[in-house]
Formats: C-alpha cells, sequence, structure tokens
C-alpha cells in the first residue's frame, strides 16, 4: 500500500519542472507556478495521509 503514494510522489516531482517550463515567460512566472504546484502537492499529501491512502 506504501507503494502507490511513494510512485505518485516520484512521477510528480520529476514531472513538475517539464510542465512549470512549457508554461512560464520568466523566472517569475516560474517561480510562481512552481510555488503554487508545491503548495497544492503539500495539500495533496496532507489529505492523502489523513485518511490513511
Amino acid at each position: 500500500m506504501l507503494d502507490i503514494p511513494i510512485a505518485f510522489r516520484f512521477f510528480l516531482w520529476h514531472s513538475r519542472g517539464a510542465i512549470v517550463a512549457t508554461v512560464a515567460n520568466s523566472k517569475k512566472d516560474f517561480a510562481l507556478l512552481a510555488g503554487t504546484f508545491l503548495l497544492g502537492l503539500g495539500a495533496l499529501e496532507a489529505v492523502l495521509n489523513f485518511f490513511g491512502i
């Protein structure tokens, strides 16, 4: 059961750079998008941890 969240986290961490780099036009946009993504990822992990998944 522990393999799914670890694999999911691995995929998200390694794909975030490619996703943000295609959308961002400047360093400020890159930082804003990356920060928002990391905030959302932290919230998702907190919810998954809260429900025991």
